[in-house]
């Protein structure tokens, strides 16, 4: 009987394969319970804050801003846990599959082992294996029998270690395909309760919808002085970058007021310009804990009917008092004081700007360096809650144009 390599062999060639689909899928998984995280940090944030909201006893906009946003983000979750699930069915048949495998390579081992243990019972005692090497015609027939004779021991340790080995494995297996369906069976109980808290906050979404449109004067008067806080903080924008970029007028030239907007930079600041671009995805938040609650761009009032807001930037709900930071390194090119809506400070990062208004106060004066989150000053909290505002523009020959900030910073 001579030695049966097929299953070696074949684990050889399977091995690299199913070592890829595991660390894929375990990648996934990784990939899967980061996200899962970052949702259920951005929720326990937005429940803390919608709690805040609640205490104050009265219903604002803000508030159902952030019940909008809870639900936005309770939806995420709960679709990170489909893909967990599909995730956990993936590696739960990867696992029966195996174990089917190993079951019959089990029995393959022990069927041929069976066989080698028959015929070495044949072949015994000591004297029928003398007898079969003395009835060698020739020395060199002897010596092939002789080694024959040990390579079948030799074969019958190996799959006797074989099926040890593959015992082993199919255990492992087994018990592994006992943790995934027990997790699956967890992911599953969780994607319950979600559901359920996603229901109760779309009940509160609709309670606090109802309350408000009771209150539609006073939402009408707070979106006309928001409209005009706007404009305001626009024109003031405009105003001191346009201002710090203008061609200086040659003596006895033309005025420089229709004039293009200089946009030529130092060697640094290039580099800081470049470097700002680099890291768009990845800049830090402004604040430590918020939620966006107002997006870039036009979009419908969330309770007045025909109502349009048209955002310069991104609206973010922190807590009361919460310090606003730098998103990155750059030099204070102004603070604005805008009467009745606090101050602004405008950040310069070669041909970016970053602004960052409704501050009640600012630890920063032009010309100052600062650092990437480095303190630039406190939010004010007004009825609406504490609501800081991002915007980021860049500058450009023909003009200033603006950009949505949540594309910059860093999608927690």
């Amino acid at each position: 009987m001579r030695p049966c390599p097929e299953r070696p062999l074949r684990w050889l060639v399977l091995a690299p394969l199913v070592l890829a689909s595991a660390l894929l899928l375990a990648q996934s998984r990784k990939e899967l319970e980061k996200r899962r995280d970052a949702l259920d940090k951005q929720i326990r944030t937005t429940t803390a804050l919608i709690e805040q909201a609640r205490k104050e006893q009265r219903v604002t906009q803000e508030q159902l801003s952030l019940l909008e946003s809870q639900i936005a983000a309770r939806a995420q979750l709960i679709r990170a846990m489909d893909s967990e699930v599909r995730a956990a069915d993936d590696r739960i048949r990867q696992d029966e599959e195996a174990i089917a495998s190993l079951k019959a390579d089990l029995q393959a081992l022990k069927e041929g082992y069976a066989r080698m243990i028959a015929a070495a019972y044949r072949n015994r005692s000591a004297y029928d294996r003398l007898s079969y090497l003395f009835a060698s015609s020739s020395f060199q027939q002897a010596y092939r029998r002789s080694r024959y004779i040990n390579q079948l021991a030799a074969q019958r340790r190996r799959q006797a270690a074989l099926i040890a080995e593959t015992e082993a494995s199919l255990d492992a297996r087994v018990e592994a395909l006992k943790a995934q369906r027990q997790e699956k069976a967890q992911l599953l109980t969780e994607q319950v309760q979600e559901k359920r808290r996603l229901d109760s906050d779309r009940a509160g979404q609709q309670s606090a919808l109802v309350s408000l449109r009771k209150e539609e004067g006073r939402l009408r008067e707070t979106q006309k002085k928001q409209e005009r806080q706007r404009r305001e903080l626009e024109a003031a924008i405009r105003k001191a970058i346009e201002e710090a970029v203008k061609p200086k007028p040659k003596p006895g030239g033309a005025a420089a007021g229709t004039a293009k907007l200089d946009i030529t930079l130092t060697p640094e600041a290039r580099e800081l310009s470049s470097d700002f671009e680099k890291n768009k995805g990845k800049l830090p938040w402004p604040v430590e804990k918020g939620v966006i609650t107002g997006r870039y761009g036009k979009q419908p009032h969330p309770v007045l009917k025909g109502i349009v807001i048209d955002n310069n930037g991104i609206d973010i709900t922190t807590e009361k008092g919460a310090g606003v930071r730098a998103v990155f390194r750059g030099e204070v090119s102004s603070v604005i004081v805008l009467p009745g809506a606090g101050k602004a400070v405008i950040v310069s990062h070669g041909a970016y700007r970053t602004v960052y208004s409704n501050l009640a106060a600012v630890s920063v004066a032009k010309g100052q360096k600062v650092d990437t989150k480095q303190p630039i000053g406190t939010v004010i909290t007004g009825d609406e809650g504490a609501v800081a505002h991002i915007e980021v523009w860049k500058v450009t020959a023909e003009g200033l144009v603006n950009v949505d900030p949540a594309l910059w910073l860093f999608r927690q």
